[in-house]
């Protein structure tokens, strides 16, 4: 129970990343990439040969 890295300040609350506004950021890009890439039509709904 007893967590050797617990205060230290070299380690990181990884449950908090959600408050960094990097992280909302990153996630609207990557579901703008994600939406781009859907409607591109490139291989993303149904084959090229169809």
């Amino acid at each position: 129970m007893n967590n050797p890295h617990h205060g230290s300040p070299k380690t990181r609350d990884w449950r908090r990343i959600h408050h960094s506004p990097l992280f909302w950021i990153g996630l609207a890009l990557c579901l703008a990439a994600i939406a781009i890439y859907l409607a591109s039509e490139d291989l993303s709904w149904r084959p090229s040969g169809l």
